[in-house]
C-alpha cells in the first residue's frame, strides 16, 4: 500500500498552572514548562520517588486505571486477545527499556472514568463524542510547573470515527482499514511519560500514522533515548551509548526550537535528535545535546519542528530557515562535516549556522543537461517545487563494477515530500531503475524504501538506488515527485563503492573469538581487526595496511603487529598467566581504533560472585508475558566466566522458563550468549498474581536467586462507550 501523505494520529492536549521554576538542559522533544526566556523550561517526568504525595505511584510503579466499558469494537475484534490486554502491552513495551527503570501496574479496571485533570488517577478509557475528528486519541498531561513533576495523565481513545482491533503477542501485521490499539497506545504512552514528537517519521513518538499501521508498537532509537536519560536503570546500562553537543545559529544570533538530527551514513536512517534550547551556567540559547547516541558515523542535519505538532512550549521555535546539513552550505552540493561518535564518548562542537527559508537550490536542473554534479561522499540538500519540479544530479564512476548508492531523505524528517529516483544511463534518457511500477525497470526502492505497510518496520517513503555500474561513465539521476502530487525539502545522498579507502577509526571493528578463555591454561583465541571505510564497508584487498593490536588495559602496549597486508588481520593470542581481564585495541596504519574489546582471563568459578541480573523486575499475569533474565558466571577474583561449557540451570516457583527450544519450570537450560559472555532465558508470566522466584545453578550448584513480581492481568467489562454524533477540540 502506498499513501502520498500521513493523517495526524493525535492531539495532545496539556493542563497546567504556569509559575517560574529552574532551569533544565535535559534533552529530548518532552513537554516542557517555560520558566523564563525562550529555551528555558523544565522537562515534564514522572517522579517515581514520590509515592507520599503521588496514589497513583506505587512501588515505584506508574499506576492506571481502564474504563471498564472498554472500547465498542471488542466484539468483532480479529485479533487475539481483548482491548484491555491489548493497553497493558502497550505499557509492556516501555517497560522493556532495560536500561530505564520505568514500570506501570494495571490499577484495575474503573466505572467512574470521568477523567479528571486533578483527581491524581490515570484512567484510559474510549470516548463516543466530544473528541477532535478524525484524531485517534488525545492524551491529556498535567503537572506541577514548580517540580516540573506529573501529577495527573488521562488517556482518551476515539471510538465514533475508528473500528479499533488487537494485535496481540505473536501477530507480525495489522488489520488493514483498523485502528490497532497497541501501536495508538504505545505512542500515547509516550505523551503520559512526557515526551512530544520529534521530527522522526521512523519513531514511535512521531506524530501520525493510519489505520491498520503497527510501526508504532514498537520503539526506535529516539524513543529509548530520552526514557534511559530520565528514567535511567542505574543497575543496567549500555557504556557504548554516547553524546552529541552543539549549537545552532542564523548568522547573527543563536535559535531555539531547531530540530537537529543525526543521519547514520551507512544506513541513511534517520537515527536521534532533539530541538535547541540552551545549556545552563549561565543559559546559553540555542545549544542543544542528544544523549544515547549509538556508536557511528553522522551526518548532523538541521530542520524545522512542525509546532502545530508540538506543544505549546515549542510555540515561538525559530522556523524561517532552510534545512542544512553541517559542513555543506546552502545551495551547493559537498562533503560533510561527519559526527563521529565513538562508544560511549562525547563530541562536542557541532555548530549548524541557518541560511534564510527563501532557498530552491539547483535550479534550473530539470534535464540531463543542466544536471547538478554530485561525487562519492557529497550531500545535497534542495527542494520539490512545485510539485511538477524536477532536479537532476550526474555522477561518474571510474572502474568496472562499482556500487552506487543513491538516497533521498525527506519522509525521514517528517517532511510532506514522496520522493521519487530514476536512474540514466550515460546518454541521460536511457532508464535503469524506475519507480514506475510498469516500467520494465522498475525498483519498487526507487518509489518507496519500505512498501510493507503494515509489519513493525511500516512503510518507508524515502527512495533508494543500490545499483552495480558495469562500465565506468557519467550517469544521471533525478528526484521528483509521487505522482507529482508532494512538496518539500530532501537531503539527497551518493555513495560510490573503491573510492574511499581510508580507515575510519569510528567504523573500523575488533572483534575476538571468545568473550573468555582459562587462565594459566595453555589455551589460545583468535582477534580480527577490521579496517574499514566512513560508511562501514570493508576495504578489502587489494588494500593494504600496517595493523597493530595493543593492550589497552593501561598504557597502550604493542602486543603484535602485521605489516603491508589485507584483510582478514587475525592475531592469534596466548591465554594470560593470572586470572584478569585485559582490554584490546588496535591501530590502522599508526591511528587507534575508537573501538575496544575486553577479555575475560578467569580462574575458578565462584557460586558466591556469580549472579542473576534482571533487567525487568516484573510481568502481567496474562500467561504470555515475557522478560529476559541474564546470569553472569564470575571467578573468585570477580572476573567475568563465560565458559560455555559450563552448564547453567534455571528454576522458577511461577511461570515457564524458554530458551528457545525448551520450556518449563525447573532446571530448564539457559543459553550461552558467545557475544556477551552471559547465559541468558526468559521467564514467561503464570496467569495468577503473586511472585516468582527464579533460582539459578552452575555444574548443578546453586549461584544465587532474584524475585520478579507477577502484576494483576489487565481486564474489564466491556461493550464500549455510548457513541455520540460530531467533534469537539
Amino acid at each position: 500500500m502506498t499513501r502520498l501523505l500521513r493523517p495526524v494520529i493525535v492531539v495532545i492536549a496539556v493542563c497546567a498552572m504556569l509559575t517560574a521554576a529552574a532551569v533544565s538542559v535535559n534533552a529530548y522533544m518532552s513537554i516542557r514548562v517555560p520558566t523564563g526566556s525562550p529555551g528555558q523550561a523544565l522537562p515534564v517526568r514522572w517522579d517515581l520517588n514520590n509515592t507520599a504525595a503521588r496514589p497513583n505511584i506505587a512501588n515505584r510503579r506508574v499506576l492506571y486505571e481502564i474504563d471498564d466499558a472498554g472500547c465498542a469494537d471488542a466484539a468483532g475484534f480479529q485479533g487475539p486477545i481483548n482491548e484491555f490486554e491489548a493497553i497493558q502491552n502497550s505499557f509492556a513495551h516501555w517497560r522493556d527499556i532495560n536500561e530505564s527503570e520505568i514500570d506501570f501496574e494495571f490499577a484495575g479496571s474503573t466505572t467512574n472514568a470521568v477523567t479528571s485533570a486533578s483527581d491524581n488517577r490515570n484512567v484510559l478509557h474510549w470516548v463516543g463524542s466530544n473528541i477532535s475528528t478524525g484524531v485517534f486519541a488525545v492524551t491529556v498531561t498535567t503537572f506541577d510547573t514548580t517540580s516540573g513533576q506529573i501529577t495527573d495523565t488521562d488517556m482518551e481513545l476515539n471510538d465514533r470515527d475508528f473500528t479499533w482491533d488487537t494485535l496481540g503477542p505473536t501477530a507480525t501485521s495489522g488489520w488493514i482499514g483498523r485502528a490497532m490499539i497497541e501501536n495508538v497506545v504505545t505512542h500515547e504512552i509516550g505523551h503520559v511519560l512526557g515526551l512530544d514528537h520529534p521530527n522522526n517519521a521512523q519513531s514511535t513518538m512521531f506524530y501520525a500514522s493510519g489505520p491498520g499501521l503497527i510501526s508504532q508498537t514498537t520503539l526506535e532509537a529516539d524513543d529509548r533515548a530520552p526514557i534511559i536519560a530520565d528514567y535511567t536503570n542505574a543497575g543496567v546500562t549500555d557504556p557504548d551509548l554516547g553524546k552529541v553537543q552543539g549549537s545552532v545559529n542564523d548568522g547573527s544570533n543563536p535559535q531555539f526550537g531547531v530540530y537537529v538530527t543525526l543521519v547514520d551514513v551507512s544506513t541513511g536512517e534517520n537515527v536521534v535528535g532533539h530541538a535547541s534550547e540552551g545549556a545552563a551556567g549561565p543559559f546559553t540559547l540555542g545549544d542543544f545535546e542528544i544523549d544515547n547516541v549509538p556508536p557511528g558515523n553522522y551526518l548532523a542535519f538541521a530542520c524545522p519542528v512542525a509546532t502545530s505538532t508540538l506543544g505549546s512550549f515549542y510555540n515561538s521555535a525559530y522556523t524561517n530557515f532552510y534545512p542544512v546539513v553541517d559542513g555543506v552550505s546552502v545551495g551547493n552540493i559537498g562533503t560533510p562535516t561527519y559526527v563521529q561518535v565513538a562508544p560511549g564518548q562525547t563530541v562536542t562542537g557541532v555548530s549548524l549556522t541557518l541560511p534564510s527559508a527563501s532557498q530552491n537550490p539547483f535550479e534550473p536542473d530539470n534535464g540531463s543537461g543542466s544536471a547538478s554534479a554530485i561525487a562519492n561522499g557529497e550531500v545535497a540538500v534542495s527542494s520539490i517545487s512545485p510539485s511538477t519540479d524536477e532536479d537532476w544530479y550526474s555522477f561518474t564512476t571510474t572502474q568496472a563494477n562499482q556500487q552506487v548508492t543513491i538516497r533521498v531523505l525527506s519522509d525521514a524528517f517528517g517532511f510532506d515530500l514522496n520522493p521519487t529516483l530514476t536512474l540514466y544511463d550515460t546518454n541521460g534518457s536511457t532508464e535503469l531503475a524506475s519507480p514506475d511500477f510498469n516500467s520494465p525497470v522498475y525498483l519498487s526502492s526507487a518509489n518507496d524504501i519500505d512498501e510493507a505497510a503494515f509489519d513493525f518496520s511500516g512503510v518507508n517513503y524515502d527512495a533508494e538506488i543500490v545499483r552495480t555500474m558495469v562500465t565506468p561513465g557519467t550517469y544521471f539521476f533525478k528526484v521528483a515527485s509521487r505522482v507529482g502530487a508532494t512538496i518539500g525539502p530532501y537531503l539527497a545522498t551518493l555513495e560510490i563503492s573503491d573510492i574511499d579507502v581510508s580507515p575510519d577509526s569510528v567504523a573500523s571493528s575488533i572483534e575476538s573469538s571468545v568473550p573468555g578463555i582459562a587462565a594459566n591454561s595453555g589455551g589460545n583465541f583468535t582477534i580480527t581487526v577490521t579496517p574499514k571505510n566512513v560508511f562501514g564497508r570493508d576495504l578489502n584487498a587489494p588494500n593494504t595496511f600496517d595493523v597493530q593490536l595493543l593492550d589497552v588495559t593501561g598504557s597502550p602496549a604493542v602486543l603484535q603487529t602485521i605489516t603491508s597486508a589485507s584483510t582478514p588481520f587475525t592475531f592469534t593470542v596466548n591465554a594470560q598467566a593470572t586470572a584478569q581481564v585485559v582490554k584490546y585495541g588496535a591501530t590502522i596504519d599508526g591511528t587507534p581504533i575508537a573501538a575496544e574489546i575486553s577479555i575475560s582471563h578467569y580462574g575458578t568459578l565462584s557460586t558466591t560472585n556469580s549472579r542473576i541480573t534482571l533487567l525487568e523486575d516484573t510481568l502481567n499475569a496474562n500467561g504470555y508475558d515475557r522478560i529476559p533474565v541474564m546470569i553472569e558466571l564470575r571467578d573468585g577474583a570477580n572476573n567475568p566466566l563465560p565458559d560455555g561449557t559450563i552448564p547453567v540451570t534455571v528454576s522458577t516457583s511461577a511461570g515457564t522458563l524458554d530458551n528457545g527450544s525448551t520450556t518449563g519450570a525447573s532446571n530448564v537450560a539457559a543459553t550461552f550468549d558467545s557475544a556477551t559472555g552471559y547465559w541468558f532465558i526468559e521467564l514467561v508470566a503464570p496467569a495468577n498474581t503473586g511472585t516468582a522466584t527464579l533460582t539459578a545453578f552452575a555444574n548443578s550448584t546453586q549461584i544465587d536467586s532474584k524475585q520478579v513480581s507477577i502484576l494483576p492481568r489487565a481486564t474489564g467489562t466491556g461493550g464500549g462507550p455510548t457513541i455520540g454524533t460530531g467533534g469537539e477540540d
